[in-house]
């Protein structure tokens, strides 16, 4: 996978890795130790944070920053994508559309930017917060 760093792989960061990618819910830190708790009952929450940090920072995972104030969000596809992304709930959702080459092109001729990546969020409400459920 392009961007990732050697990282030694321990049971723990393994476990964090799975959940991350078996989460397509973009869980925050609290929802992930949760989550590894339940298939590695003795991690503590500090050992979940650490290996979070260590896993985006190598690459393997991306930390979402949706706004809003809301907690960071997770997500183990490092692959290049977007999201949707609820106001209220703060629910994220990825999409996979074709990426506008013209615009980023043009974007960068326009301010001279050198464009070497971006992520692009759409904001509004989720199916459950618009009819309030």
């Amino acid at each position: 996978m392009d961007g990732q760093q050697d990282l030694r792989l321990t049971p723990q960061r393994r476990a964090v890795l799975e959940v991350l990618r078996a989460a397509h819910s973009h869980p925050t830190a609290a929802e992930v130790y949760d989550r590894v708790r339940q298939v590695a009952p003795g991690i503590g929450a500090a050992t979940v944070y650490r290996s979070l940090g260590l896993l985006v920072q190598a690459g393997h995972a991306l930390e979402l920053s949706l706004g809003n104030g809301t907690a960071a969000r997770y997500d183990g596809n490092t692959r290049r994508h977007d999201h949707l992304v609820c106001d209220r709930c703060g629910q994220a959702v990825d999409i996979d559309l074709p990426s506008p080459v013209e615009m980023v092109d043009e974007l960068a001729r326009s301010t001279g930017f050198a464009i070497t990546g971006y992520d692009l969020q759409f904001r509004g409400l989720c199916p459950s917060c618009r009819t309030g459920s």
